[in-house]
């Protein structure tokens, strides 16, 4: 059956299934955007009340507001944080770190400013 066939167009064949086969798994990886991580969403600021309560227990971070802003399908698009010690360069890279990582937004869409202790300047 395969006498006629030589062992170079066998070989072209097989490269060619090879070259496919890695385009299609290639282009299935690229336009796959089914993100398998749930994100917690809410109307009644529970992702702002957690957010808070977990930078607080950051060490150097003391008392934290958090604002978070979300766009369309619900997906968060920025966060602002006031938080005592975000003076500490240290600190706030932290927060921002840690904010960009929980809702995997760019760092750039994290604003971190040090609390007012109520006195104006």
């Amino acid at each position: 059956m395969f006498e006629n066939v030589s062992k170079e167009k066998i070989m072209k064949i097989v490269t060619v299934m090879i070259v496919a086969a890695i385009f299609f798994l290639s282009m299935s990886i690229l336009t796959d955007n089914h993100d398998s991580r749930n994100m917690i969403t809410d109307n009644d600021g529970a992702t702002e009340t957690t957010l808070c309560s977990i930078l607080s227990d950051i060490k150097g971070v003391g008392d934290v507001n958090v604002l978070v802003e979300y766009g369309k399908n619900q997906n968060v698009t920025g966060v602002i944080v006031t938080a005592q010690g975000a003076d500490d360069p240290v600190i706030k890279t932290n927060i921002i770190k840690g904010v960009s990582a929980l809702f995997d937004i760019p760092t750039s869409n994290v604003m971190v400013f040090e609390k007012s202790q109520g006195e104006i300047q």
